[in-house]
């Protein structure tokens, strides 16, 4: 049993603790501590009203580089593509923003968009692979100089849009409307053409939610991107930040894309106005990747000069 002793000293060890509690509380060493806690609330308080400053100084700062980007945009893009017909192919579901973003840059540099299509998933789904190899066949008699014999299924659609927006020498008169239109009733695509495409800017969005996955549907629109250039005089791809299995690494990794320019943050002031600078480049020869993240200059240099 616990001896009354063993009582009588936790009785005095409580006592001892509560009269230490109250000389420490009431006596200089609290005054001490008090002061000294006040201090570092005061430092921290001061600290958070610095960042905030610093936060509201960083925003402003951005507005201004923003409007400043937005004003001297004209300059830089006006006229550089006069008399270009741009067909937008969206891929992966770009936010419309982005897509419009982009619209608004070719406008300025002096564009017409001749098409607005988006490439559906059923394009790049896995158990779409029969049906597409029937349509294919059902197509092969539509397009001009395109072997069916060593063209694979894909590649024939490819060729089936890319002769939907760019009518080629030597079709019938109805050859591109009615490839179209085919293609969107078997909900590959959706979008209209006005009228012929002299370049192509693929819009792309941010894919799949799984790496892998998303890099293997960025290659077979990697496939699909090149055929469509083959047809025109220029094309560009401009998308968001950059992704692991993005559609820029994948058209950068095929030796038949490689040359085709990538664009970077494509719904910023600052990638919309690369997009119609780096299609301009493109039409005149040159090429590059460009945009935040993209391991290159924000805009082409070859094409900061003098615009018209």
């Amino acid at each position: 049993m616990t001896s009354f002793r063993y009582h009588v000293v936790s009785l005095a060890a409580v006592f001892l603790a509560l009269a230490v509690g109250i000389v420490l509380g009431s006596g200089p060493l609290r005054t001490s501590l008090v002061s000294s806690l006040g201090e570092e609330v005061d430092s921290l308080e001061q600290q958070v009203d610095d960042a905030q400053a610093d936060v509201e100084t960083a925003q402003a700062q951005a507005v201004v580089g923003t409007d400043f980007a937005a004003e001297v945009e004209p300059f830089l893009l006006g006229g550089r593509l006069a008399g270009q017909n741009v067909a937008l192919v969206s891929v992966s579901d770009p936010a419309d923003s982005r897509v419009e973003s982009v619209r608004s840059a070719l406008v300025s540099a002096g564009a017409s968009v001749s098409a607005d299509v988006t490439i559906e998933p059923a394009w790049t789904d896995s158990s779409q692979g029969t049906f597409r190899a029937a349509l294919a066949d059902q197509l092969a008699a539509q397009l001009v100089d395109v072997d069916p014999a060593t063209t694979s299924s894909d590649r024939m659609l490819a060729h089936a849009l890319a002769q939907s927006l760019a009518p080629v020498e030597g079709a019938a008169s109805d050859s591109s409307t009615v490839l179209l239109d085919l293609l969107k009733q078997a909900d590959l695509v959706t979008g209209t053409v006005t009228s012929g495409a002299t370049a192509i800017v693929v819009v792309s969005g941010d894919g799949l939610a799984d790496d892998d996955a998303r890099a293997r549907e960025s290659d077979s629109l990697a496939n699909v991107v090149g055929v469509l250039d083959s047809y025109v005089a220029g094309t560009t791809q401009a998308q968001g930040e950059p992704m692991t299995g993005d559609l820029s690494s994948a058209l950068r990794n095929v030796p038949d894309t490689a040359g085709i320019s990538t664009v970077t943050e494509a719904g910023t002031i600052y990638g919309r106005t690369a997009v119609a600078l780096a299609l301009a480049e493109q039409i005149s020869g040159g090429m590059g990747h460009y945009g935040a993240g993209s391991d290159g200059p924000l805009l082409p240099p070859s094409m900061l000069g003098a615009g018209g």
